[in-house]
């Protein structure tokens, strides 16, 4: 597990891709963007945009959806989408193993950085 950029200082109630976009209109914030040919997996509150991957929308999304339709995966996008959600998956268990071994991170609070 590798963390290659972490931005703090926003609500709670703020959506993800606001952060994103904030981030990357800032020429100041470091963000690195990915190689040409590579790409960030997120998910469908995103929009595509060069180096960033999002499925397939009104098509299967979810690993139960394919598995209990008869027939299976259906189609190139299907497969994408599938193929997608294994990968966010295993970093959705990456988060899951972060807040277990440091259960601090569910519980913490606003404080001023500052003395």
């Amino acid at each position: 597990m590798l963390f290659t950029y972490v931005v703090t200082g926003w609500e709670g109630a703020v959506h993800d891709s606001r952060v994103l976009t904030t981030q990357l209109e800032d020429p100041t914030s470091g963000f690195p963007h990915p190689p040409a040919g590579k790409y960030y997996l997120v998910d469908s509150g995103y929009s595509n945009k060069p180096g960033f991957l999002a499925p397939f929308r009104n098509v299967p999304y979810q690993l139960r959806d394919a598995r209990r339709r008869a027939g299976g995966i259906n189609g190139p996008t299907e497969l994408f989408n599938y193929r997608y959600a294994s990968l966010r998956n295993c970093i959705e268990r990456c988060f899951g193993l972060l807040n277990a071994r440091f259960p601090i991170l569910r519980y913490m609070t606003n404080f001023s950085l500052i003395r």
